[in-house]
């Protein structure tokens, strides 16, 4: 009995170092991984400053985001990616607009600012697949306090914020409070990151069709899908304009074929009517184009070649009249435009 507990024990202690030297190897393989950055989703010096500023920076890796950092500047935590699997985990509340858009993935951090120890912000790139897709969340995002800025084609600032486009990115640098001390730090990082990043050329020619008289500033939105609550409607711009103290929204998109735009403009017309909506006949020198009043508002839907177009919650025949003949025309002069072109 005794030598087969002997026999036991040795084997136990076999068995026993045995596994626990399997769990040494896991377990220093798991250290040395977590030093390890994957250029794929973010260089290992992203966000620190370059060790020598004499020298060129290094070639980006592909569809990656780096701010080096202004003195001061510091990393407060590591690196977060977020897919579209787990995305709201982030930004919770506002996952779906950037979904819709055709969001790829969020790369963020947090820095700490020297001279004060409890101001922090955090910069968060969105890589959006294409640049009106940016286009289309930083629309949408817009804050009503927002001051322009000349960095990049569409950039504004807040008093704690700054939120650009480059190309196929959407990028927000926020603090964790208003102070003098942020706007430069933070305008440092932007342009460090337009200057690091490569990025294709920005086009979005639908903002340039809107007509400038009595257009709202800043008012251009991209609403990626789902517009005006019509399943379908996607790719739309809208703008707002302002007449006798009253506020109406034009909105256009171009299409693939004159075909789509047609049958887009019947099938929005559609819901109109569906919910509420009146045709009415009024004199308009655009061809097919149909009159709904709905809720005490005048709508326009047409359509020119490939373009579909309106105006929407005006207060009057008048006011709704004018910004279409007015949208009309400009559609009109890129479509001669283009034409001349070919």
């Amino acid at each position: 009995m005794t030598r087969e507990n002997k026999k036991y024990s040795r084997r136990q202690t076999v068995l026993s170092m045995a596994i626990l030297s399997i769990l040494m190897v896991i377990g220093v393989g798991i250290f040395i991984t977590q030093f390890r950055f994957n250029p794929g989703v973010l260089q290992k010096n992203a966000f620190l400053p370059e060790p020598n500023k004499n020298q060129p920076s290094s070639p980006l890796a592909p569809n990656t985001s780096f701010v080096p950092l202004p003195e001061g500047i510091q990393p407060l935590t590591s690196t977060e990616t977020f897919d579209a699997r787990n995305l709201s985990d982030k930004i919770d509340g506002k996952a779906e607009l950037y979904l819709s858009a055709g969001f790829t993935r969020l790369v963020s951090q947090r820095f700490k600012d020297e001279r004060e120890a409890d101001l922090w912000m955090e910069a968060f790139v969105y890589d959006m697949g294409n640049s009106q897709n940016a286009f289309s969340v930083f629309s949408a995002q817009r804050r009503e306090d927002a001051a322009s800025l000349d960095l990049a084609r569409n950039a504004y600032r807040t008093p704690n914020a700054l939120f650009l486009t480059h190309g196929r990115y959407y990028v927000e640098i926020i603090a964790s409070k208003a102070s003098e001390k942020v706007p430069q730090p933070v305008k440092k990082m932007a342009e460090t990151f337009i200057h690091n990043t490569p990025a294709e050329a920005s086009i979005v020619n639908e903002t340039e069709l809107f007509p400038k008289q009595e257009m709202v500033k800043s008012s251009v939105v991209l609403i990626s899908s789902n517009a005006f609550g019509f399943d379908g409607f996607d790719k739309i711009f809208t703008t707002e304009y302002e007449f006798d103290d009253s506020r109406l929204t034009a909105y256009l998109s171009h299409r693939k074929t004159p075909e789509e735009a047609k049958k887009m403009a019947s099938a929005y017309t559609q819901f109109l009517l569906a919910y509420g909506g009146q045709s009415i006949e009024e004199e308009l020198p655009i061809k097919d184009a149909r009159w709904i009043k709905i809720l005490d508002t005048f709508e326009i839907v047409f359509y020119h070649d490939s373009y579909l177009a309106g105006i929407r919650e005006a207060s009057t025949i008048h006011q709704a009249k004018t910004l279409a003949i007015r949208l009309y025309h400009r559609i009109k002069e890129e479509d001669n435009e283009s034409r001349s072109e070919k």
